[in-house]
C-alpha cells in the first residue's frame, strides 16, 4: 500500500508541474512584435498579429496541458482516497 501511496503522491506532484509550466506559459507568452514596422493601416492576415506563442500553437497546448494535468491530480486524489479507504478497512478487521 505504500507504494500505491508514494505513486499517488509522485502523480500529484508531476501534475502541479505541469500545470505552473502552463500557467507559466500562459501569462507570459513569448511576444513577437504583432505587425513588425509595418504602419499600414491594413488588418493583419494570417499569423500577424500573433504573439509567438499564439502562432506556434504553444498556448493552445499550455491550455490542453492545464486541462490535463487538472485530470491527473484528481486522478491521483482519487487514488489516494481509495488507499486510505483500504488502509481503514484493514485496520478495523484486524481489530
Amino acid at each position: 500500500m505504500q507504494v500505491a501511496l508514494n505513486a499517488s503522491v509522485q502523480g500529484m506532484q508531476r501534475a502541479t508541474d505541469r500545470l505552473a509550466e502552463a500557467a507559466t506559459a500562459i501569462a507570459a507568452p513569448a511576444a513577437s512584435p504583432a505587425r513588425g514596422s509595418d504602419p499600414s493601416p491594413a488588418p493583419p492576415t494570417g499569423n500577424e498579429g500573433l504573439t509567438a506563442a499564439q502562432a506556434s500553437g504553444d498556448l493552445e497546448r499550455a491550455m490542453v496541458d492545464t486541462m490535463l494535468a487538472r485530470r491527473a491530480y484528481e486522478a491521483n486524489a482519487k487514488a489516494l482516497e481509495s488507499n486510505a479507504a483500504l488502509q481503514r478497512d484493514a485496520i478495523s478487521r484486524r481489530a
